[in-house]
């Protein structure tokens, strides 16, 4: 049944009966589950205290300089810092673990892992942003990452973007579909970087 309802908004959505915000809003209200919202909120509970007690295991990046030579920012290049990976992927262990049990996948770990991915947002983007400093210190030493003109505030919002996507991969849902459900919760969205490059970072933190 949901199947179907699903199809009816999307084709209304195509032909222009409804806008895409009034599309997105039905497909939320349709898939949202109380126990994937549960997992999602003791999953990245749990996976903010791994990042916060793994930031000083994170070493500076031998590509610090670089970056401040104005060499290509990309995420693959920021998350190339020792330790960096694992740590978010120690966080998304965490998340995928509480859907794995309660077998839960698809757009309901997307919409539940939006929803308090957003809760927590700003909790998440201060603790990435030590991380990163700690990664970067010559780079990102002196910005602040509640500055939404700072490259700390993109870089961590990627990263944070990065994460949640790695979350729902690692619970089974698709790239596409994690990026398309989570994407749309965060206030500071993908920063300054492509699809591409959110959802490949977040295939390789799944696989940490």
């Amino acid at each position: 049944m949901k199947q179907s309802l699903n199809e009816i908004k999307r084709m209304q959505f195509l032909a222009g009966v409804i806008t895409e915000n009034q599309y997105k809003q039905s497909l939320d209200e349709e898939e949202s589950d109380p126990t994937a919202e549960k997992a999602a909120e003791q999953g990245l509970k749990q996976a903010l205290a791994t990042l916060k007690a793994e930031t000083n295991s994170i070493k500076p990046s031998p590509q610090d300089k670089e970056i401040k030579e104005e060499v290509a920012l990309t995420l693959g290049l920021i998350a190339s810092a020792p330790g960096l990976i694992n740590a978010l992927g120690k966080g998304v262990n965490w998340v995928s673990k509480w859907f794995q049990k309660d077998k839960k996948t698809g757009t309901v770990v997307g919409n539940a892992l939006k929803h308090w991915g957003h809760e927590l947002e700003e909790a998440y983007i201060g603790v990435i942003g030590d991380m990163l400093k700690k990664a970067f210190p010559s780079t990102y030493e002196s910005q602040d990452v509640s500055d939404e003109t700072s490259a700390l505030y993109d870089a961590a919002h990627g990263l944070y973007a990065s994460l949640l996507i790695g979350a729902a991969i690692a619970s089974g849902t698709g790239a596409m579909e994690a990026h398309n459900a989570i994407i749309a919760g965060l206030e500071g969205g993908l920063g300054s970087f492509k699809t591409a490059e959110i959802i490949n970072l977040g295939k390789k933190i799944a696989a940490a």
